[in-house]
C-alpha cells in the first residue's frame, strides 16, 4: 500500500513508476491528515484485500431485469446497496433469477432505509423475511446494517453484478449521488484496477441535481433537455459550487436552456474520462448508478469515448445485485 499527501503530482509519477517494477498488487492510499475521510479509505482498502483473494465469478448472464414468480419452498438470498442517495435491495432465487428489487431514499438512520427497502422488495415478490437465507450488504452504509452475513465492497459488488448482466463489460463507470467510480474487470469479471471520485461532487449525481435546481427543472426534465441543442457551451469550473455561479452567469446572458444543460452533461463527461484515465480504461463499457438514467449525460460520454455505453434495465440496482450474487455462493 503506497500512501501519499492529496494531489501530490510529484507521488503520481512515482506510483506509476512502482507498478511498473513490482510485481506484486500495489494500491495508492492519498490522505489529507484528517479523520473525514475514513470511511471512503476503507471502502478503497477493502476492495483492494477482497479482489486479492479468491476471486468471485458471477453465474451466466442475464440480458434482462426480468423478475420470476417466487415458490414459497424455495430459499431467497438478498442483496442491500446502502447509498448516501438511496438505498437499493435485490432479492434472488436459487437459480440466481431476480424476484423482485426496491430501490428508496436513503433517510438519516441508515438501518431504518435498510428495513424498509427490504420489506418493500419482499412484499413485491410476496415473500416473508425468515424465507431469505443470506443477506449481503454494500455501500457506504454496508456496515450499519445488523442483519446482514457480511458487508463487501461496492466495487466488488458493481463488478459482480455488471459480469453478470455482461460478461463482455470490460469497463463499469458508476456514478451516484456523491461519488463516481471506474472499474476495470478481466475476462473472468475480476477487478483490475479501480478509482473513485468522493473527495468532490463534481461530475455526481449531486452535482447534476444542484444545477437542475439553479435552472428550474426536474432531474427527469433536465435527462431530455440537452439531447437538442445549437450551440457548444464549456462549464469550465471544477468546482461545483464555481460551475453553479457559471450557470447563473449563462442564464444572465440569455442562452439557451438546452445549451446549457448541454454544457453541463459534457462536464460531467469530461470529468468521468479524466477518472478513467487513470484507471485505463477499455471497451466494453456499462455506466451504473443513477445518473445512468440521465440520457443526455451518458450520450456526452459516448461522445466523449467514442464509443456505445451499455446502460442496464435497471442501472441503480447493479451493486445490490452484486451482493445478491456474493450472498449466494
Amino acid at each position: 500500500m503506497y500512501n501519499t499527501v492529496n494531489f501530490c503530482d510529484y507521488y503520481g509519477f512515482e506510483y506509476m513508476k512502482l507498478r511498473k517494477q513490482l510485481t506484486i498488487p500495489i494500491i495508492k492510499i492519498e490522505t489529507d491528515y484528517t479523520t473525514q475521510g475514513a470511511a471512503q479509505l476503507k471502502t478503497r482498502t477493502e476492495a483492494f484485500f477482497e479482489n486479492l483473494k479468491a476471486p468471485l465469478t458471477a453465474p451466466p448472464a442475464r440480458k434482462h431485469f426480468s423478475t420470476v414468480h417466487p415458490r414459497r419452498l424455495e430459499q431467497y438470498t438478498a442483496g442491500i446497496d446502502s447509498g448516501s442517495t438511496s438505498t437499493n435491495v435485490v432479492i434472488l432465487d436459487s437459480k440466481q433469477n431476480i424476484v423482485s428489487f426496491s430501490v428508496l431514499p436513503t433517510g438519516v438512520h441508515v438501518a431504518d432505509s435498510a428495513e424498509k427497502a427490504l420489506e418493500d422488495a419482499l412484499k413485491k415478490a410476496g415473500l416473508s423475511k425468515n424465507q431469505i437465507s443470506r443477506t449481503v450488504s454494500t455501500g457506504y452504509g454496508r456496515a450499519n446494517i445488523a442483519f446482514r452475513k457480511k458487508d463487501v465492497t461496492e466495487i466488488t459488488c458493481h463488478a459482480v453484478g455488471a459480469h453478470f448482466l455482461n460478461p463482455a463489460v470490460r469497463s463499469v463507470i458508476d456514478i451516484g449521488g456523491q461519488d463516481s467510480k471506474i472499474i476495470r474487470l478481466n475476462e473472468n469479471g475480476t477487478v483490475l484496477r479501480f478509482v473513485m471520485n468522493d473527495k468532490c461532487a463534481a461530475g455526481t449525481g449531486r452535482f447534476l441535481e444542484m444545477m437542475a435546481q439553479s435552472l428550474g427543472l426536474t432531474l427527469e426534465e433536465m435527462s431530455r433537455c440537452g439531447l437538442q441543442w445549437d450551440e457548444e457551451i464549456t462549464i469550465s469550473s471544477m468546482c461545483s459550487v464555481f460551475a453553479q455561479s457559471e450557470v447563473v452567469s449563462l442564464i444572465a446572458e440569455d442562452k439557451k436552456l438546452e445549451d446549457i444543460v448541454h454544457g453541463l452533461n459534457l462536464s460531467v463527461a469530461s470529468k468521468v474520462i479524466a477518472l478513467g484515465g487513470r484507471a485505463r480504461m477499455e471497451g466494453e463499457y456499462m455506466i451504473t448508478g443513477g445518473v445512468a438514467k440521465n440520457t443526455g449525460v451518458v450520450r456526452a460520454i459516448e461522445e466523449k469515448l467514442s464509443s456505445p455505453v451499455l446502460v442496464p434495465d435497471e442501472p441503480e440496482i447493479c451493486g445490490a445485485l452484486g451482493a445478491a450474487l456474493i450472498a449466494a455462493t
